[in-house]
C-alpha cells in the first residue's frame, strides 16, 4: 500500500461559543468543542439508545477562522473536514494525549449547515427588549 490518509469528516453542533487565540506570528487560532450523536435500537431490550461524542476542533486557516467567528456560536450545526492530530501534553508529573481535529489548509473545510436558533428574551431577562 502506498501513501496514507489522515482525514476526518464530522457533522455536529458547536458545544460552546468559539474561542479565538492570537498567536505570536500574527495569525490566530479558533477552537471549539463539537458534539456528534449516534442512536440505535438495543436488540435485546428494544429501547432506543443514544451516545454523544465530543471532539475538539482547531481551525488554523485564517479565512475559515474569520468566517466561523462571524457566523457561528453555540448550537450551530457544521460539517468539519480536517486532520486528526494527537499531541503529548505534560503538566508536572502528569502526561496525556490530546486529540484534535485540525483545519489547516488544503482538503480542510468548515461548512455551516444550520445557524443556531436566536436567543429568546423574556420578562425574566433584565436585558429583554420591550416591544
Amino acid at each position: 500500500m502506498r501513501g496514507t490518509v489522515n482525514r476526518v469528516i464530522l457533522v455536529g453542533n458547536l458545544g460552546k461559543d468559539l474561542l479565538r487565540e492570537d498567536l505570536e506570528n500574527g495569525a490566530s487560532r479558533v477552537s471549539f468543542p463539537l458534539a456528534t450523536s449516534e442512536s440505535w435500537s438495543d436488540q435485546f431490550q428494544g429501547k432506543r439508545k443514544k451516545m454523544r461524542e465530543w471532539h475538539q476542533i482547531v481551525c488554523l486557516d485564517q479565512r475559515l477562522a474569520d468566517l466561523t467567528m462571524r457566523k457561528c456560536r453555540k448550537g450551530t450545526q457544521v460539517l468539519v473536514e480536517g486532520r486528526l492530530r494527537a499531541t503529548l501534553v505534560s503538566e508536572g508529573p502528569t502526561q496525556w494525549v490530546r486529540t484534535e481535529i485540525v483545519i489547516d489548509g488544503s482538503g480542510c473545510d468548515i461548512t455551516i449547515l444550520e445557524l443556531s436558533k436566536p436567543i429568546r428574551r423574556n420578562a425574566r431577562n433584565p436585558r429583554a427588549r420591550k416591544s
